[in-house]
């Protein structure tokens, strides 16, 4: 997890143009020009580290964990808007997957798309992680990675090779963008299968201590209903003890339906942005393979 969050920040960091070093092991100072210091509540600097154990030591040094306050801030502002960018592979061209049919010299670019998400996991304990889903549109391959994808900007350039021909896949975006989307909420179901076990069981927990709470004052109730005569006083005291028998079992209703409230599981999954690569690649197109493969 560390080492995932750690990437998230240095990823940020460069983002922002925010130089940082490592000035012992394990921590790390930032300084911070001065278009970011709102962002970081006015400070020309930041000291942080990723170990809980470095942060102990150092009252004076900011621990950047999961659930902590300026991962969660960071995490929010990158995905405040959603980005798409096209850039473009510095390579010699490769064969594309799943080709089939006569190879060829003539290069030309093929798309791959990285599309990154922030999922929210809301309930009795909130909880955020970062995806990326890259789908290939030369084969159709989908691949998941349990972090942001960050280009590295020396392997890309903005612009294209001039005499390399940008080739039109026949994929929209729109539709890899929904396969991304179910990949993505297959590979989640574990977490959120076990998020809703942990709930269920702090839910039957408050219950029973709350049944028992109740329980007991009905039963009490119930003996001082056994024990009045039959007078006409004594019958207007049933009366008022079913009432608040009564009234402890709309309560009972009451505090089932706040439970569930409470520690019910909400997933939100958000489109930080998304990444169009053109990958230098030699023979046939993915639009000619997928015909290839149908015929």
């Amino acid at each position: 997890m560390e080492t995932k969050i750690s990437e998230l920040i240095f990823s940020f960091l460069k983002m922002a143009s925010i130089k940082y070093k490592e000035v012992e092991k394990g921590i790390w100072t930032a300084k911070i020009p001065e278009k970011e210091r709102n962002f970081f509540n006015g400070s020309e600097s930041i000291t942080f580290t990723f170990e809980r154990e470095l942060a102990e030591k150092h009252r004076d040094i900011e621990l950047i964990s999961e659930g902590s306050f300026l991962l969660r801030k960071i995490v929010e502002r990158i995905a405040e808007v959603p980005k798409v960018s096209r850039i473009f592979a510095i390579q010699a061209p490769e064969m594309p997957p799943n080709t089939i049919g006569i190879v060829t010299d003539k290069a030309h670019y093929r798309a791959k798309v990285a599309f990154n998400f922030k999922v929210s996991f809301d309930g009795e304990q909130r909880k955020e992680k970062l995806y990326s889903v890259i789908a290939d549109t030369a084969g159709g391959n989908v691949s998941i990675d349990e972090k942001l994808f960050v280009p590295d900007m020396k392997q890309y350039s903005s612009n294209p090779v001039s005499d390399i021909k940008i080739e039109d896949s026949g994929r929209d975006i729109l539709r890899l963008y929904m396969e991304s989307c179910q990949m993505l909420e297959k590979h989640i179901v574990p977490e959120i299968d076990k998020l809703k076990e942990l709930s269920l069981e702090q839910y039957n927990d408050e219950l029973k201590v709350f049944d028992a709470y109740l329980d007991e004052q009905k039963s009490e109730l119930l003996k001082k209903k056994e024990n009045v005569s039959f007078h006409l006083y004594f019958f207007q005291k049933e009366e008022e003890i079913d009432k608040l028998i009564n009234n402890l079992e709309e309560e009972r209703k009451r505090k089932i339906e706040d439970l569930k409230l409470k520690y019910r599981v909400n997933v939100n999954i958000d489109l930080i942005d998304v990444i169009v690569l053109e990958i230098p690649t030699i023979g046939e197109t993915s639009s000619k393979t997928r015909k290839t493969s149908k015929s």
